[in-house]
């Protein structure tokens, strides 16, 4: 038997596919892990999201109150008033940076981003204090439960804050509420662990001497224990709160607001001043709350409460004699203040009756909920039709801006109303595994004939009689656009979790590019920044593009780039059905397929407004307004206001084709009778 096996056992060695498989025993069998993950997720999104929301409400009042207070007090008195808090509990030094940080945060022009960034920070870090010290306790007081806890928190810890974000946006939706809970899980973690160990290190002569003079368990957790482990549990705190500000910019990928959107815009638009603006926004906040909770976590504060900060200032000045006005001055400072923060709020007016035409607004009482992309075209469109259906009665939210796959997430699972970027092509995978045509519907067309495909610079075109992407198979014309020195052609390509990036990994394989190849993946505007430095530089360049898209205005098709063709159309699985006819335009084979915009709408959401429907059918825009709003953003002209101002503007110069669509959609809501 022994020898029958090692005779086996060479005669799989001597083949080559049996030296493969011993060599690498893991192309004959691979756990499909990804296939059970998704699996336990959609059967959770399909059973028990109602559940999942339901336990987020706690959060959602405790971050709508916050983010309510801090932006509904005028910036000034909230200087004033953080300036004394922070003045009491830390001390004078820390409470002046305060005031410099966040009043050069106002000076940025960012004063509104910052106070959500912050109360999203102080709503998650309220709840990971709640939960943090709940179960380090309970970790310093069972070494079982320690035990069961200690490898959850290595992977909470150790697991990429990306990893979080598509479970959070299938159970919880989109927003700001699933933001902190994603924050919530990524720290965690070390308040939890520094609560256990600051128990833990109690000196056991302490504990002992507490119980012979007949302390109670409860009474030693929380007049023993947790006193002299303080320090340790605010230093939990502190990373707790350091950590939550760096999820800022992951979050804001799911639609939350705040300083991380304005990182991720300006990465999206490769403009340095936006993500630096951001990002040293979020630097001085950082520094503030760490210097406060250090400060608080040393215990260094050895004059009492009572007789240190504002509190012992005014207290001084009232026990001192002679008697000074201070006194005086100091309550007509504060009734100033108080004075100064009613004033500011608005009184609500007196509602005015309606007239006839506005009772017979069809959108009258209904909140839309919208999405756009980062780039400015699909937000001009959006800021176009929402002011539309404004005009029609329609209370519109402000949009939400996310990734495709995020979007078409949110629609199929009803936490938005509509998108007017879905590229119907592109996106069909997208759209089917969201619900497809039970959840969601495809409605109008926006804008068509919209081009996809590679491209690279016509001199090295001309001069190696490149044509098609199938000769980048050779090795030494792959080489030619090679960047990194491994040896591969470095393909500028799309942003991960967009509908190119499935095609653009699908071409790889099924052209067989895979060895000579290289998809760079990353932000696609720093990306293709760097092909244009390149190109200018005189260097081969090679990049997947679209239309509409300012770069042809840099790198024009004909004069300085030309299209790359393909022998054969061949796409992936959800677009298996396109053939040569939908991939080709003007005889040439781009290998994507020729594409239009449409807009995407969750179905309960069509059903019971027939006039937002009818305006969706009805809209349209010329391929040449998207590309002239994308070579103004490129010019600079990309920021929110920016943006909006050009949709005004197109309104205007389009007026009676705007009211035609109003008319036509009033018509129909009044027709219908919802």
């Amino acid at each position: 038997m022994f020898n029958y096996l090692i005779l086996s056992l060479n005669n799989i060695a001597t083949s080559q596919v049996g030296l493969d498989i011993i060599l690498n025993p893991f192309e004959l069998y691979t756990l499909p892990l990804d296939e059970w993950i998704t699996a336990v997720v959609n059967f959770l999104v399909d059973n028990f999201r109602p559940f999942f929301q339901a336990i987020s409400l706690p959060i959602t009042w405790t971050l709508e109150g916050i983010q309510s207070l801090f932006l509904s007090i005028p910036p000034l008195i909230f200087l004033i008033i953080l300036a004394l808090i922070v003045w009491q509990i830390a001390g004078g030094k820390i409470a002046i940076y305060s005031l410099i940080a966040l009043t050069l945060i106002g000076f940025f022009g960012a004063w509104e981003q910052a106070m959500t960034t912050l109360a999203l920070v102080v709503t998650a870090v309220v709840f990971c204090v709640a939960i943090g010290i709940s179960f380090g306790i309970a970790c310093a007081s069972s070494d079982r439960v320690e035990k069961f806890l200690r490898p959850l928190l290595d992977a909470m810890q150790t697991l990429p804050s990306f990893v979080y974000l598509v479970p959070v946006v299938m159970l919880f939706g989109i927003g700001a509420v699933p933001g902190v809970i994603a924050t919530l899980v990524f720290a965690v973690p070390p308040l939890i662990r520094l609560t256990n160990l600051g128990i833990r290190q109690v000196s056991t002569e302490v504990v002992e001497a507490a119980i012979a003079f007949g302390s109670t368990p409860r009474q030693m957790l929380w007049e023993v224990q947790i006193p002299l482990a303080m320090p340790t549990i605010l230093a939990g705190v502190n990373q707790a709160i350091l950590l939550a500000l760096s999820m800022s910019v992951v979050t804001s990928m799911i639609g939350v607001g705040g300083l991380g959107q304005m990182v991720l815009q300006g990465l999206g638009r490769v403009n340095v001043g936006l993500a630096a603006v951001g990002g040293l926004s979020i630097v001085l906040i950082a520094v503030m709350l760490d210097r406060i909770t250090q400060v608080v976590s040393q215990g260094n504060n050895q004059i009492p409460w009572l007789e240190r900060g504002p509190i012992g200032f005014v207290r001084l000045r009232l026990t001192s004699k002679p008697r000074t006005g201070t006194t005086t001055v100091a309550a007509m400072v504060l009734v100033a203040l108080l004075v100064g923060f009613i004033s500011s709020q608005q009184i609500p007016q007196a509602t005015t009756e309606l007239t006839s035409s506005e009772i017979a607004l069809p959108g009258k009482g209904v909140k839309v909920r919208s999405t756009y992309g980062y780039l400015a075209d699909s937000q001009f469109m959006t800021h176009i039709v929402n002011t539309a259906l404004e005009k029609l009665g329609y209370e519109i939210e402000k949009p939400k801006q996310l990734q495709p796959t995020t979007s078409h997430i949110a629609l199929g699972n009803n936490d938005l109303d509509f998108t007017a970027n879905h590229w119907e092509k592109l996106h069909t995978e997208f759209f089917e595994k969201n619900g497809g045509d039970k959840k969601l519907e495809r409605v109008g067309v926006i804008v068509s004939d919209l081009l996809q495909g590679y491209q690279i610079d016509k001199k090295t075109a001309e001069k190696y009689k490149i044509t098609n992407l199938e000769q980048l198979k050779d090795p030494k014309i792959a080489k030619l656009f090679d960047s990194d020195g491994d040896g591969k052609a470095n393909l500028a390509g799309c942003i991960p979790g967009w509908g190119c990036e499935l095609v653009i990994e699908h071409h790889l394989d099924a052209y067989g590019l895979r060895d000579t190849v290289e998809h760079d993946q990353g932000e696609y505007s720093v990306l293709i920044a760097n092909s244009i430095a390149r190109y200018k530089q005189g260097k081969p360049v090679l990049y997947y593009t679209w239309t509409p898209l300012w770069l042809a205005t840099v790198l024009k098709p004909g004069e300085d780039v030309v299209w790359l063709e393909v022998a054969q159309t061949n796409l992936p699985e959800a677009q298996k059905g396109l053939t040569e006819k939908h991939t080709s335009i003007d005889g040439k084979n781009l290998g994507f397929a020729v594409d239009q915009i449409r807009f995407v709408a969750n179905k309960k959401f069509l059903a019971t407004n027939p006039a937002a429907r009818d305006l969706f059918e009805r809209f349209k825009m010329p391929i040449e307004e998207l590309n002239a709003e994308s070579l103004r953003a490129k010019k600079g002209e990309d920021s929110p206001a920016d943006i909006r101002r050009h949709s005004q503007e197109w309104i205007k110069k389009n007026q009676k084709l705007f009211d035609s669509w109003l008319e036509e959609a009033r018509k129909v809501g009044e027709t219908s009778g919802i």
